[in-house]
């Protein structure tokens, strides 16, 4: 999928190792948010809601580069978004999810993270059809590929962007960098 329409593309074994680690990151990232995903609740928390709005800005931009046939900048997009979210949310959420600051921060965190892993999911599903297939058997009925394509309004919850949350999430990754 890295090679644009109508453009030549050469077999890279490199991309082959690139490919090969984000499955492998899908796959752990997947673990780590359903092997403790209790207490969940509605994510509340402005990192939680910042990181929702990014993983909702993705999804419609993959969205609009899949209606354009341009397949490549879909992938470009969602991918950038998921490393931004292993690199650094869930990073700053650790503690968090596991109790370290109460039951409802606690419940907002995971909340979040389970919207975000599935969103994830349906989004890969074009382009890494086997894993993504794998994690959603875990917790999931049926298949991912028959599972409807994830919205703006749908990750948000029905909410509006928090787009003050969004800000604060970047600026705490800058921090952790």
């Amino acid at each position: 999928a890295g090679g644009r329409p109508g453009a030549d593309t050469t077999f890279d074994p490199g991309q082959m190792r690139v490919g090969r680690r984000l499955a492998i990151k899908l796959l752990n990232a997947s673990k780590f948010v359903l092997a403790a995903a209790d207490p969940a609740g509605p994510p509340r928390e402005p990192i939680d809601r910042g990181m929702l709005t990014l993983v909702a800005r993705a999804a419609a931009e993959a969205t609009a580069a899949l209606e354009s046939y341009n397949y490549t900048r879909a992938l470009e997009r969602v991918e950038a978004c998921f490393w931004f979210f292993c690199d650094n949310y869930v990073e700053l959420v650790k503690t968090r999810r596991y109790g370290g600051r109460g039951a409802d921060a606690a419940a907002s965190a995971n909340g979040a993270l389970l919207v975000a892993v599935d969103a994830f999911l349906r989004l890969f599903a074009p382009f890494l059809p086997f894993v993504t297939e794998e994690v959603w058997s875990w917790w999931r009925e049926g298949s991912v590929h028959r599972a409807a394509w994830p919205t703006a309004a749908e990750i948000l919850l029905g909410e509006a962007e928090d787009a003050a949350g969004a800000d604060a999430l970047e600026a705490a990754a800058q921090v952790l960098g």
